[in-house]
């Protein structure tokens, strides 16, 4: 086989020419873009890193967060059920305390309703006993009683300070008996009156139906004499201190 060295020579002269148009007007460029090519595709990966190293940053914050509002809604429930727990023993304790008021006030109102009633029935006894005895005293009056009581209603006039009977003659002298005074028992009372006083007295001789025996001299609001109601009202103010000074019954 026989070779064609002007052939040979031809292609090596055409292959260096090419070589030599390449590295002159593509290599550069191609260098220069493979370059940039390789310059953008680090520049990505640095902003790829940089993007999942930021995406790792903002996982584990929101994961710190997370972890936090956990921290805190723990702390606030834990929070909320001592507030309960402490309200409810609040509300536990006013409502006991409410009831012991009302029962305290249920024993009050009970023991002053049975003080009352007890009272009452007390005060219409006394009522009835001092009725009786007006009652049997009106009835065992009779002429010799009033005849005595007039003695000593004399005895009275008799013996009372002279300073009492002016003060009394100060105004209208009033003389109260059970029955009719004769005038003979009027006149020895003025006369007694006038005695002691040395002066002219002027007295008012009245019945008094509510009294069962006795006399009574009465003037200025004041009163001296001698009657039933003198025995009753000293029973009465005795029945009254006993009422008020009687023991505290226990409310069971």
């Amino acid at each position: 086989m026989l070779i064609d060295w002007f052939t040979v020579a031809a292609q090596i002269v055409n292959f260096v020419l090419l070589v030599w148009l390449l590295k002159r007007f593509l290599w550069e460029r191609l260098v220069r873009a493979i370059d940039d090519h390789e310059q953008r595709i680090a520049h990505r990966l640095a902003e790829a890193d940089e993007k999942n190293k930021e995406a790792e940053r903002q996982v584990e914050e929101m994961r710190s967060r997370a972890a936090e509002m956990e921290r805190v809604r723990l702390e606030t429930m834990a929070q909320a059920q001592r507030e309960a727990d402490e309200r409810r023993h609040e509300l536990v304790q006013e409502a006991r305390e409410g009831v012991q008021k009302l029962e305290a006030r249920w024993h009050q109102d009970l023991e002053r309703e049975q003080a009352a009633f007890l009272a009452e029935v007390r005060r219409r006894a006394a009522t009835e006993i001092l009725t009786i005895v007006r009652r049997a005293l009106a009835d065992l009056a009779c002429t010799d009683v009033q005849h005595c009581a007039v003695e000593v209603f004399l005895e009275k006039l008799q013996t009372v300070e002279v300073a009492t009977l002016r003060d009394l003659a100060s105004g209208d002298i009033t003389v109260q008996s059970a029955t009719e005074l004769p005038e003979e028992t009027q006149r020895r009372i003025q006369s007694v009156l006038e005695a002691r006083l040395q002066t002219p007295v002027n007295a008012q001789f009245k019945r008094a139906p509510a009294m069962a025996w006795g006399l009574e001299l009465r003037s200025n609001g004041r009163r001296i004499g001698w009657t039933s109601d003198s025995y009753l009202e000293s029973l009465e103010d005795k029945l009254r201190e006993a009422l008020e000074h009687r023991p505290r019954v226990p409310v069971g």
